[in-house]
């Protein structure tokens, strides 16, 4: 149909050329009358379709609310999947960087871009695997590749600028506001941005606590829950968790909190010598959450009952600043440098008590109180000094990266307990103060250089050496009662050490291209040396590493669009100081925490079969991943108890560990008007050892997740999204039948979207919780009904009313299954209110 309208066309361009250059010819001497036509563009606008190895959406075929942010569209794009605390996924892989323009936008935390820019100013959606800066430059495939969504602005916003301010008032002094103003000329990005609100919702940006989490792993216990978030969504941070219950609770941070974020994002492309990225990031989030948590403990040879309730309320301030300058030398030579300052603090204020009961609760085994408050502040700098150079023979470079580093760490906290053991008869009580300090510097380098050997073969030798030192100050004081000073110190809990870590790798590689088919297969050797000494508690750490790590990346492409590939790693972990320092830690007096000086290294390999096809003229999508994991020596927690009652908590190595998981998504169309289906499931196993009391277990947890998402049409005026997604896990236990379980999460909604008439727009949304499986007290269904209702005021302004959970009925309920118990949770969550917003969208454009 297309062709013949284009032939059409043309022919109809030229029977009028004829008729026009007949009737100009009136004699033989008249000069001809030459017209030059403009040139005629058709262009068919498909919802979707492929360049290259990229798959694009054309954001006009996608309907979303009035004043919609960019997640609300993705939210409608086949293929691509939005959590409810933001985390996306397209094509099965995690998007860990979202572009603007092909520009990043607040650094690489991708939620900032898809919170806040409007969608109306969206001409495109890209979704793409971004090769490394190193794969850009040699053009060698080295399977380290970011899925990336890139969001490209309509034509006339490059030549002027955009955004909305907003602000919402409602009762018990609710409010919702900010501004976002966005300046696109050309090459040139300048974005401003706040936002603040006491309705939870999070503009947390944790992105640059990655580098800090990897220089000291310690760290991860100390960032506040919404970092821990954060992280959880990154493409590269992986949360040990054998329940996908705690993955979601954390991806849905409870608790009634308020945050107050903005910063400032400049870019600029001056020519093809000069490129700068750079931004400004702060955040404050505090937090308030009543806790109830049950926990169940059914072990071979003991079992019983550990309840815990109380009040803890957090507050943690971020600031963050980043840039990339790259300079293009001349035509063989580049220089690139990306410095970062990452400056986060929390603060934790916790009261609870606790208890502890036998199986069946009716004999009281201990009991206490805690109140403990925290104050951890780190300082993290760094910058990449990156240097390229391309020889005369085409595949010939060469490149070094320099990355010091700079990392602080200063925390504070006082612990005051009570606790009274029925079962011996006595009472010890803590109050105590502990302040640390640490200093570690360290030194990445990393060399590559690559050479074509052949026409369809290359070759790339790696080398990279890191080096890191620290200084750590640990110290304990108890209180003097003589004077009601900190000032008895107590050398259980004290500790100064310092501590040398050298990493050496070399690795070489194989790239091969053959038409259809391209690969790069190699093998790392790398050399880990860690040395930690003690002169304050007359101990030292010391530990020699040798291990091969091989690695494999292939594509084979059926189709332009349509290809397979395969993707195999394996990478070392050194364990961490904590978990090697033979010192305990008390800060939960029940749940006693002692490192392990006879840890070793652990070495995890994965596996990715990915298949991926795209029928850009029927509109469909289909993905199957098939993924597997494996850890050799992995850390994982052994617990005793001893006569009182406590925990005795200390790392190991164990073997056994399997992770894997097959999932399967298609999407097709629906109708001729735009609706479309999108439908998937995931199944998944895992296996992994427990041990309790000297007795080794063998955990296995069966899950099945099925989903679809549904975006109807009906008429123009009227949009319907039915989607819904559901968990079923089945957990065994060889050691402890008795604990096996199975239970069901289920989260299924409604949305719908209408014009009306008079200029006005409607929303309503109902979003579903169910459990089952739980605790009587614990399975529940919780349902979440929201409505809105907006109207222009003019072009620029608008009016909106809207109410959240109108039935007020929100409740957060979670099971943890753990190493030995399960443990079902109940915190607090906001429940209903209504706003009223007056939006000023902000349009100014040249005209074209």
């Amino acid at each position: 149909m297309r062709s013949f309208t284009i032939f059409s066309l043309l022919l109809l361009v030229t029977v009028s050329l004829f008729a026009q250059n007949k009737d100009s010819v009136r004699t033989d001497t008249a000069k001809p009358r030459v017209r030059d036509l403009k040139e005629v563009v058709v262009e068919s606008r498909t919802p979707i379709r492929m360049k290259g190895d990229t798959v694009e959406y054309n954001a006009a075929q996608f309907k979303t609310k009035e004043n919609a942010v960019v997640e609300d569209l993705l939210k409608k794009l086949p293929g691509v999947k939005v959590d409810q605390g933001g985390n996306i996924t397209a094509q099965g892989e995690t998007v860990g960087k979202v572009l603007v323009d092909g520009k990043e936008f607040f650094g690489n935390d991708p939620t900032i871009a898809t919170k806040n820019l409007p969608a109306d100013m969206v001409s495109k959606v890209q979704v793409l695997d971004k090769a490394s800066d190193q794969e850009e430059f040699s053009g060698i495939d080295d399977g380290n590749k970011v899925k990336t969504i890139n969001i490209v602005t309509k034509k006339n916003s490059k030549k002027g600028y955009f955004g909305n301010i907003s602000a919402g008032i409602g009762p018990d002094g609710k409010y919702d506001g900010g501004l976002n103003i966005n300046s696109l000329v050309g090459e040139q990005q300048l974005s401003l941005l706040f936002k603040a609100n006491n309705v939870n919702k999070s503009g947390f940006s944790a992105s640059e606590l990655i580098r800090m989490v990897s220089s000291n792993p310690e760290l991860f216990n100390n960032l506040p829950a919404a970092a821990i978030a954060e992280l959880s969504k990154m493409k590269g941070v992986t949360i040990n968790s054998d329940d996908p219950s705690e993955k979601a609770q954390l991806a849905r941070p409870t608790g009634i909190n308020n945050t107050q974020y903005g910063g400032v994002n400049c870019n600029n492309d001056w020519n093809d010598v000069l490129k700068l990225r750079s931004s400004y990031f702060y955040n404050r989030f505090t937090s308030r959450n009543n806790f109830n948590y049950d926990r169940h403990y059914l072990l071979p040879d003991t079992a019983y009952n550990y309840l815990q309730q109380g009040i803890s309320q957090q507050e943690n301030n971020n600031h963050r600043g980043n840039a990339a300058i790259d300079i293009k030398l001349d035509d063989y030579n580049s220089l690139k440098l990306s410095p970062v300052i990452n400056n986060n603090t929390a603060i934790l204020n916790s009261n609870r008590s606790y208890r502890s009961y036998n199986a069946d609760n009716t004999l009281l085994l201990n009991e206490g109180e805690q109140a403990l408050n925290s104050r951890n502040t780190n300082t993290n700098a760094s910058a990449d000094i990156l240097y390229r150079h391309r020889f005369n023979k085409p595949g010939r470079t060469f490149s070094i990266t320099v990355t010091p580093e700079y990392l602080k760490l200063e925390n504070n906290s006082l612990n005051i307990s009570r606790n009274q053991y029925h079962n011996l008869g006595t009472i010890d009580s803590i109050n105590q103060q502990m302040t640390g300090h640490s200093d570690n510097y360290s030194l990445n380098n990393n060399l590559v250089y690559t050479e074509q050997l052949s026409k369809h073969t290359a070759l790339r030798l790696t080398e990279q050496f890191n080096i890191s030192q620290g200084d750590y100050k640990q110290l304990a004081y108890n209180i003097n009662h003589a004077d009601g000073s900190y000032s008895l110190i107590d050398d259980r809990y004290s500790d100064i050490y310092n501590s040398t870590i050298t990493r050496n790798i070399a690795d070489v590689a194989i790239a091969g291209r053959y038409k259809k088919f391209n690969y790069t297969l190699g093998l790392s050797i790398e050399n880990s040396h860690l040395k930690g000494n003690s002169d304050y508690k007359t101990y030292r750490l010391n530990g020699s590493y040798n291990t091969l790590l091989p690695h494999l990346y292939a594509r084979y492409r059926f189709s332009k669009s349509k290809y397979l590939t395969l993707n195999y790693n394996s990478n070392a972990v050194l364990p961490g100081l904590n978990q090697l320092r033979p010192l305990e830690d008390i800060s939960d007096p029940l749940y006693i925490k002692r490192g392990n000086p006879g840890l070793k290294q652990a070495v995890n390999q994965s596996m990715t079969l990915a298949y991926l096809a795209n029928n850009v003229y029927r509109n469909t999508f289909t993905n199957v991943q098939l993924r597997m994991s494996t850890i050799r020596d992995q850390f994982t927690d052994a617990y005793a108890i001893d006569s009182s009652g406590r925990q005795i908590i200390s790392p190991i190595n164990a073997n056994g560990y399997f992770s894997g998981s097959l999932h399967g998504e298609r999407s097709v169309p629906f109708g001729g008007n735009g609706s479309d289906l999108s439908f998937g499931a995931e199944l998944s196993y895992n296996r992994y050892p427990g041990y309790f009391n000297a007795i080794a277990d063998d955990i296995r947890q069966w899950g099945i997740t099925p989903d679809f998402n549904f975006n109807y049409y009906p008429v123009n005026n009227l949009s319907v999204t039915l989607r819904g997604d559901a968990t079923w896990n089945d957990r065994r236990s060889r050691a402890n039948p008795n604990a096996n379980q199975q239970y069901w999460f289920l989260n299924y909604g409604l949305d719908l979207m209408a014009t009306l008439p008079w200029k006005m727009s409607a929303d309503a949304g109902l979003e579903c919780y169910t459990t089952t499986g739980l605790s009587a007290a614990y399975n529940n269904t919780v349902a979440l009904l929201n409505a809105g209702i907006a109207k222009d005021l003019s072009k620029q302004f608008s009016l909106r009313l809207e109410g959240r959970d109108l039935l007020n009925r929100n409740k957060s309920f979670n099971r943890l299954a753990r190493n030995g118990y399960t443990e079902d949770r109940q915190n607090n969550v906001l429940g209903r209110y209504y706003m009223l917003s007056l939006i000023c969208k902000l349009r100014h454009f040249k005209k074209q």
